[in-house]
């Protein structure tokens, strides 16, 4: 079975899929940054983007203690926030940093079960969005982020024609 690493990771979270998702998952990610000490005070946060990217893509191949076997696809990856904030200082105003936040998860069935052997494509692609993003200033160099992700296996065999 040969998941394909995507490139083109989606960003937001499509309306109307090409494809319909085969199994998916919620996952919810966060984490505290301080500004680097070389940088200076954040005023505000004027613009946060994104970039998300997956560093493994695994079939694992599972036997439970009861003798059933089945398949859990493993998913990890960063994602990057691109963070511009406003500083205290009167020259220089507009500053930039970038965190990296990890994640991973393994993706079964909706029930939690496992998937069943044979049910996966033989080429899948996984793909991952940020539903939901909130950011907080603690202090003057400290950001909070939380996020909710959505990652989800799409078929990638071609239509056979």
């Amino acid at each position: 079975m040969g998941a394909i690493q995507n490139p083109d990771v989606v960003q937001l979270c499509p309306a109307f899929p090409d494809r319909e998702a085969l199994y998916f998952k919620e996952i919810f990610v966060s984490d505290t940054f301080k500004i680097p000490e070389e940088k200076p005070d954040k005023e505000q946060i004027v613009n946060v983007n994104t970039s998300v990217d997956l560093v493994d893509v695994q079939t694992i191949e599972v036997e439970l203690p009861d003798g059933e076997t089945g398949e859990k696809v493993f998913t990890a990856g960063n994602i990057y926030l691109d963070v511009q904030y406003s500083s205290t200082r009167e020259t220089q105003t507009v500053h930039f940093v970038r965190y990296q936040l990890p994640f991973q998860t393994y993706i079964v069935t909706d029930c939690g079960d496992l998937i069943t052997e044979g049910e996966l494509p033989d080429d899948y692609v996984v793909h991952v969005c940020i539903e939901k993003m909130l950011e907080e200033q603690i202090d003057e160099r400290t950001i909070n982020f939380e996020l909710l992700l959505l990652v989800w296996v799409e078929d990638a065999t071609p239509p056979v024609q």
